[in-house]
């Protein structure tokens, strides 16, 4: 089969490699569809030939099952959650397999990935796909678009509230969508115009051009209701650009007893005062991938709201032209770019 290696420095090889065999509690899955990650970006900008597949954002279809198998039949269509843990620990337990204590495995880092046309995965991260939703919004459920509806139902946002989402890549594009299928007000920033315009096509409210616009005061204009006095603020925040500046406007941005979830891996500059969240009182949390769990929740509300991820889709490559899918994800004015088999 094909696969896609990470060789160092902005490169990639497509290599021939075994059909992988199922073992014990896995599943053997045709790759249908699978996503281009920032983290995915993070390895192939680095100088390491990674030597093994990369990607970790698969859907697709069981084609063969491992022996112990519980639930899974041939054929089903499957997303595939990207961190399996240990699953004895009390971080697995919980489903942060992410935090597992005794290390995880992300598939394309630590175990051979979904940049393939065949890949295995344990038989509990394969998260069933409802009839109504499809193998592309699957791959949005694999990382990008449950990272973004976890970073929501952690801060708790509810219907009619307003939302700032700083920065419209994949996942903040994700969020704008989910955000408008909870019933939110959303305004977006970046300072890319197509991806401005990409949030617009996905049901942004309004857009802010952060390199020519002042993001806090028009964020704030953005909140206000005719006829309500006392509006200081956005409701909520998601932050998932990772810069400096998108930080330093997160807390003059909020209400007063605000919620802002910070998604982004970014810079490390300290930009947040704690007298300025004293005086907020706002709350601010750190929103690191998903729970395993929250998988299944997020399939039921795709099911159930009928939003579909298509509009932050811009590009579809074959593996043949990994290089090419690599670059224009890289240059990040674009919005989703997927392998399809």
């Amino acid at each position: 089969m094909k696969g896609v290696v990470f060789t160092g420095n902005r490169t990639v090889a497509v290599r021939e490699f075994e059909t992988p065999e199922p073992q014990h509690g896995e599943a053997l899955i045709r790759v249908l569809a699978t996503g281009i990650c920032g983290s995915d970006l993070h390895v192939y900008r680095g100088d390491r030939d990674m030597n093994q597949i990369g990607g970790h954002e698969p859907a697709g279809e069981v084609v063969a099952l491992g022996p112990g198998i519980v639930n899974l039949e041939v054929g089903d269509r499957v997303s595939v959650h990207h961190h399996q843990g240990c699953g004895v620990c009390d971080m697995c337990a919980r489903g942060e397999t992410v935090r597992c204590r005794h290390g995880h495995q992300c598939y394309g880092v630590s175990r051979p990935g979904s940049f393939a046309e065949y890949m295995t995965a344990g038989e509990a991260n394969c998260i069933p796909l409802p009839e109504q939703v499809s193998i592309d919004d699957g791959v949005f459920m694999a990382c990008v678009g449950t990272t973004a509806y976890s970073a929501l139902r952690r801060i708790e946002a509810r219907a009619h509230e307003s939302l700032a989402v700083f920065g419209l890549g994949p996942v903040g594009l994700s969020a704008v969508l989910i955000a408008k299928a909870m019933g939110l007000r959303v305004v977006g920033t970046d300072i890319a115009p197509e991806r401005l315009e990409l949030g617009l096509a996905c049901g942004a409210d309004a857009v802010v051009n952060a390199a020519e616009e002042d993001v806090t005061e028009r964020a704030v204009e953005f909140a206000q209701v005719p006829g309500v006095d006392w509006i200081d603020g956005v409701d909520c925040i998601i932050e998932t650009s990772g810069s400096t500046a998108a930080r330093e406007c997160m807390i003059p941005s909020i209400a007063r007893y605000g919620r802002i979830a910070i998604v982004g891996v970014g810079q490390d500059d300290k930009v947040i005062n704690p007298t300025q969240i004293h005086g907020k009182a706002c709350t601010i949390v750190g929103s690191v991938v998903f729970p395993l769990g929250w998988s299944w929740d997020f399939a039921r509300f795709l099911a159930t709201s009928g939003m579909s991820f298509a509009p932050a889709i811009t590009h579809r490559f074959g593996l043949d032209d990994a290089d090419e899918a690599l670059r224009t994800a890289d240059e990040g004015r674009c919005g989703k770019v997927m392998f399809v088999g």
